[in-house]
């Protein structure tokens, strides 16, 4: 089960960090994040360079990273557990529920280390996806080199 994320944002540049550094960091957010949950995780997306603006006009780029696992027996603990990791590292957060008999428990986070991130604790699996902040770079330059 893949969720699709949407990488054209409109963020700013404030991080300080080249492409290489933006690449980790969202990789090194994300399985830090699904560690709190516990193994079984596969990657469902990337790291994949998407788009996103830096200022007025001026494009740039960032990472989007997701990974995949079933669902655990206790999906509100699991939330719990990966929002307290999140606001630790300085995300601000918001807890979202589905509605229906059966609902997808999730968090979603923007801010600290990240653009955005989302826990998805659906009962058929669970998704962990983040995009890393946007950093100065060529989208279409670095696509065609092969520097994703």
């Amino acid at each position: 089960m893949l969720l699709a994320v949407t990488v054209l944002t409109g963020c700013t540049e404030r991080s300080g960090m080249n492409t290489k550094e933006a690449k980790q960091s969202i990789v090194t957010f994300v399985e830090g994040s699904t560690d709190v949950v516990g193994d079984g995780w596969e990657i469902g997306e990337g790291p994949g360079l998407g788009k996103c603006g830096v200022g007025l006009g001026q494009g740039g780029v960032q990472y989007v990273y997701a990974k995949v696992r079933s669902a655990s027996a206790d999906p509100k603990a699991d939330v719990e557990a990966v929002e307290r990791h999140w606001k630790e590292l300085g995300v601000t957060t918001e807890r979202y529920q589905t509605g229906g008999e059966d609902p997808i428990l999730g968090v979603r986070g923007r801010g600290g280390p990240v653009e955005s991130s989302d826990f998805r604790a659906d009962p058929r699996g669970y998704t962990i996806d983040g995009s890393s902040l946007c950093v100065p770079g060529d989208f279409d330059k670095m696509s065609l080199e092969g520097q994703e």
